[in-house]
């Protein structure tokens, strides 16, 4: 059994989650490999897959849709679990919902056994200074709100759906 965790990110925060996950999945005795869509991984190469994406101004990075797209085939042909990571996810009053997450599963050639929204971190010297802008301006919270805890706990949810 083997899992690709790939992952886009901005400013590092989805990344450290995507570890977390890999990590879990060893613990459990799962082979995974964490490889960003940077570097183009082959979800074919693999049994199941993770996949996930940071939120920028409530939407995927465009480097995951990209990726995704071009490896439609593959996600729809195997368990696919999908999660985003964004400051915002941590907005009680958001309930968990996230539009970018939303709107990109709409369009998604795969459904994935499972979803989750996380929260990541705001931490505005990592963010370019337009992007801060916006943020100072929408008097965003900042702060790292990553729950590492619930990344490893929603990871060991998923194992049997992705293992089946």
């Amino acid at each position: 059994m083997s899992v690709l965790i790939a992952y886009a990110t901005h400013s590092g925060a989805t990344e450290t989650l995507a570890e977390r996950m890999r990590e879990t999945l060893a613990a459990a005795g799962i082979t995974a490999e964490k490889i960003s869509v940077d570097d183009n991984p082959d979800p074919s190469r693999f049994d199941a897959a993770i996949i996930g994406s940071g939120i920028r101004v409530e939407a995927v990075e465009k480097t995951f849709v990209t990726w995704v797209k071009e490896h439609s085939a593959a996600l729809a042909d195997r368990p696919v679990a999908f999660f985003t990571c964004s400051g915002s996810a941590s907005d009680p009053r958001k309930e968990g919902r996230q539009n970018g997450a939303e709107s990109f599963l709409r369009d998604a050639a795969f459904t994935p056994v499972a979803t989750r929204n996380f929260p990541g971190w705001v931490i505005m010297d990592r963010i370019p200074m337009h992007e801060r802008v916006l943020l100072k301006s929408m008097r965003t919270p900042t702060g790292d709100f990553r729950d590492l805890d619930a990344v490893a706990a929603w990871t060991r949810e998923i194992a049997p759906q992705l293992t089946a």
